[in-house]
C-alpha cells in the first residue's frame, strides 16, 4: 500500500543526494575569512534542495519561469561584487529542476533548459570558454530529461497494467457468473425433461392402473395384459430416472463441464445449429481458471461458426488424458483448407488464452469441408 509512496521519498533523495553532491565538487577554493563566498554558495545549494523538494502540484510554468529568472538575477549580483565567482556551473542544478519536472510542463521546461544553457554559454564567453564543460552541461540535461521520460513511461505501463488486471479480474467474474448462468440452464433442461419425460410415463401408469382396478372383476384376462403394458411404462420411467440420476451425477464433477453443457443448450435454442456433445471417460474436478479457459474457447469457436461457418453440424468431443483436459470442436461448414484461416481477434484470443494456461490450439481442416479445432490445456494450472 505504501510502494509508491516509498518509491517517491527514494527519488526526491536521489535528487537531493545530486545537489549535495554537486556542490561539494564545485566548492569554492577561497580562505575560509571570505565568509560571505561560501555562505552564497550554500543559499544556492539550500534554494535548488528547496526546488527539487517542492511537490509537483506546486509547480507551473510560471513559477518556472520565476525560478530561473531569480538565479540568474542572483548570480549576475553576487559576481558585481566577486566577479569570479559564481561562474557557469552554478546554473547545472537548474538544468536538473528543468529536466526532472512533471510531463504537463515538459514544453516550457524544455524551452527553459535552453534558454539556461545559452546563458551558460555566454557566462563561459566572460570566464573562459570550454567546450568540454557546455557539451556535459548538454549531456546533463539531455540524459536526465530521457531518464524523466523513462520514468514516466515506466509509471505509464505501470498504471496500465494495474487497470489491465483490474479488467483481466472483471472478465474472470464475468466468465464465472456467465458459466453459472450456463449451468443454471443446463440442469433447468434436466428439471425439466424429467417433468415432460418421467411426468408423463408416471401420469400414464396412473391412469393405466386406475383402469386397471376396474378391469379387474369384470375382464380378468384382459387385465393381466394389461398390466404387462403397465410394467413397459414402469420400465421406461426407470431408465429415465437412470439416466437423469446419472447425467446430474456428472453435472456435480464440477463446474466446468455443466457449464460446457450449458453453453451448448443456449447455442441450440438460439440457432438453427445441431450439436452432438460427448464426454469421453470419466472426468474430474477442474479449477477455475481451467474451466474459464475452456468455457471461453467453445464459447468463441461456437460464435465463429455460427457468424462465419455457414455449418449445419458441430460435433463437440471432451476427454481427460495424461494430466490434460482435450476439447474438440468439428463443423461441417465452408472451410476447406484451400485458404489460409483468418485469424481475428476472437482466434488470436483462443490461442493466447490457451498458451496462457500452458496448453496448445490447433486447426486444421474437416474432410470435405469445415474446421477442425483441438485446444488442450493441463488439468492442475
Amino acid at each position: 500500500m505504501n510502494k509508491p509512496r516509498f518509491k517517491s521519498f527514494g527519488a526526491l533523495g536521489a535528487h537531493i543526494l545530486f545537489i549535495l553532491l554537486f556542490f561539494l565538487l564545485i566548492y569554492p577554493e577561497r580562505p575560509i575569512t571570505d565568509f560571505p563566498v561560501h555562505l552564497v554558495h550554500i543559499v544556492f545549494m539550500a534554494g535548488y534542495i528547496f526546488m527539487i523538494a517542492l511537490p509537483p502540484s506546486r509547480w507551473n510554468g510560471t513559477r518556472y519561469i520565476v525560478a530561473l529568472v531569480a538565479i540568474v538575477s542572483v548570480s549576475a549580483l553576487i559576481r558585481s561584487f566577486y566577479p569570479d565567482y559564481p561562474d557557469h556551473r552554478i546554473l547545472w542544478p537548474m538544468l536538473y529542476v528543468l529536466a526532472v519536472g512533471e510531463k504537463k510542463w515538459r514544453q516550457i521546461t524544455g524551452i527553459l533548459a535552453i534558454v539556461t544553457l545559452f546563458i551558460i554559454f555566454f557566462m563561459m564567453i566572460v570566464d573562459g570558454f570550454s567546450y568540454g564543460a557546455l557539451l556535459a552541461a548538454i549531456l546533463l540535461y539531455v540524459t536526465l530529461h530521457y531518464q524523466s521520460l523513462l520514468r514516466e513511461a515506466h509509471r505509464t505501463n505501470e498504471r496500465q497494467f494495474e487497470q489491465l488486471s483490474a479488467a483481466y479480474s472483471e472478465l474472470q467474474q464475468y466468465s464465472i457468473q456467465a458459466m453459472g448462468y450456463a449451468a443454471l440452464t443446463e440442469r433447468t433442461r434436466l428439471a425439466r425433461d424429467i417433468h415432460d419425460g418421467l411426468g408423463h410415463q408416471l401420469t400414464s401408469l396412473i391412469i393405466q392402473l386406475q383402469a386397471l382396478r376396474l378391469m379387474i372383476p369384470q375382464d380378468p384376462i384382459a387385465a393381466a395384459h394389461s398390466v404387462d403394458e403397465l410394467l413397459k411404462v414402469a420400465r421406461k420411467g426407470m431408465e429415465e430416472i437412470r439416466l437423469a440420476v446419472k447425467e446430474w451425477s456428472e453435472d456435480e464433477t464440477g463446474l466446468g463441464p455443466i457449464a460446457l453443457k450449458g453453453l451448448v443448450s443456449q447455442t441450440e435454442a438460439n440457432s438453427l445449429l445441431r450439436i452432438d456433445y460427448q464426454e469421453a471417460g470419466p472426468l474430474s474436478e477442474w479449477s477455475v481458471e481451467s474451466s474459464v479457459i475452456l468455457y471461453r474457447i467453445l464459447q468463441e469457436a461456437l460464435t465463429n461458426i455460427l457468424k462465419h461457418a455457414e455449418a449445419n453440424h458441430v460435433s463437440i468431443l471432451l476427454k481427460e488424458e495424461e494430466e490434460h483436459v482435450k476439447l474438440t470442436i468439428v463443423d461441417d461448414g465452408q472451410f476447406s483448407g484451400e485458404n489460409a484461416l483468418n485469424f481475428g481477434f476472437g482466434l488470436s484470443g483462443m490461442m493466447e488464452r490457451c498458451k496462457s494456461a500452458g496448453g496448445s490450439l490447433t486447426f486444421s481442416s474437416n474432410a470435405p469441408t469445415g474446421l477442425r479445432i483441438e485446444a488442450v490445456i493441463p488439468l492442475n494450472m
